[in-house]
């Protein structure tokens, strides 16, 4: 089995970029319970965020747990997308198939997302 492996996905959000950008950045660093995260990389002009998680399941089995946040405004002017990519390295190579953490993160990370663009158009 591979160490290394990557997940990305889009999503689009009716936000503005700026405003949104600029809310995760604010309230990132309490908004995944029982994860630490460290935001390594913050770049405002091109409104990307990455950061490092630690914690729970994952310190048990990855060395590293990398999350990046892009968020671009859409051409239409009607909101943003938010293009993500979780990057990830096993401890070892004897670790069962990583999907389930993995994709409960992103399930996370997603569902996160959505709820702070419904909660910055009210």
């Amino acid at each position: 089995m591979e160490l290394h492996g990557v997940s990305s996905g889009d999503l689009e959000v009716k936000s503005p970029a700026e405003k949104f950008f600029s809310f995760v950045t604010d309230d990132i660093n309490g908004s995944f319970d029982n994860i630490e995260d460290k935001m390594e990389t913050m770049n405002l002009e091109d409104r990307t965020l990455t950061m490092r998680m630690s914690g729970c399941l994952i310190s048990e089995s990855y060395k590293t747990v990398k999350a990046t946040i892009t968020v671009s405004p859409k051409e239409d002017g009607a909101g943003s997308c938010v293009a993500w990519r979780v990057e990830f390295e096993k401890i070892r190579h004897d670790i069962e198939d990583p999907h389930l953490v993995i994709n409960t993160l992103i399930d996370v990370l997603v569902n996160y997302l959505k709820e702070t663009d419904e909660n910055l158009l009210l």
